[in-house]
Formats: structure tokens, sequence, C-alpha cells
């Protein structure tokens, strides 16, 4: 219950912090500060398209190849696993239809096959 009286409470501020903000941003004190904040954004966009450049230039395509590689490898495992799973359910269906098959064909004979319920002594 105190982390949902907290989250409220942060939440809260945030709301108060945003109104403050744009309540400010029309007061003609303040207009001249905002210019500067936002020319000072627009050189911060300017470094960060650049570096976004740079790295798509110079790590992106180191990154790639072994992404590549690895996701490669792990889709190969995911066949396999896949395979042998699906081969594991088909040889469990496969013994259970046959021990149906069995305990139909044979019902006297007690052969320990799944379908068929083991016999227990009377009281036990």
């Amino acid at each position: 219950m105190n982390t949902q009286n907290g989250s409220i409470k942060k939440y809260i501020l945030i709301i108060i912090f945003i109104l403050a903000v744009a309540f400010l941003s029309q007061q003609i004190f303040f207009r001249e500060a905002g210019k500067t904040f936002v020319s000072g954004a627009s050189r911060v966009g300017t470094y960060l398209s650049k570096g976004s450049d740079w790295a798509l230039s110079a790590i992106y395509p180191k990154i790639s190849g072994e992404v590549q590689s690895r996701g490669d490898a792990i889709k190969t495992e995911v066949i396999q696993e896949k395979n042998k799973i699906s081969e594991n359910i088909l040889t469990k269906a496969k013994n259970y239809f046959s021990g149906i098959a069995d305990s139909i064909l044979h019902p006297g004979e007690n052969n320990n096959c799944p379908a068929q319920p083991a016999e227990t002594t009377p009281g036990q």
C-alpha cells in the first residue's frame, strides 16, 4: 500500500511540475530563457544525429554480422530441439495406442502397458 501512495505522490509532483513549466513558459520574463533552452536543445539534437550516424557507420556493421551468425546457430538449435520433442511425442503416442491395442487383443494378459491399469491384489 505504501508503494501505491508513493507512486501517486510522485505522479502528482510530476503533473505539478509540468503545469508550472507550462505556466512559466507563457510569462514574458521567461520568454528569453525558453529561446535559449530551445537553441541549446537544437545543438544537442545535432550532436545526437552525428553520434547516430557514426554508430550506424562504425558499430552496426560489426555487430550485425555477429548477430546474424549467432542467430543462425540459435535457429538450428531450436529446430533440433523441436524435432526431438516431436519425435518424443510421436513415440509416446505410438506406445500408448499399441498398449491400447494389446489390451483389446489380449485382455487377460498383464503386459504392463500404460493403457492398462496394473493389477493389484485386494486389500492393497
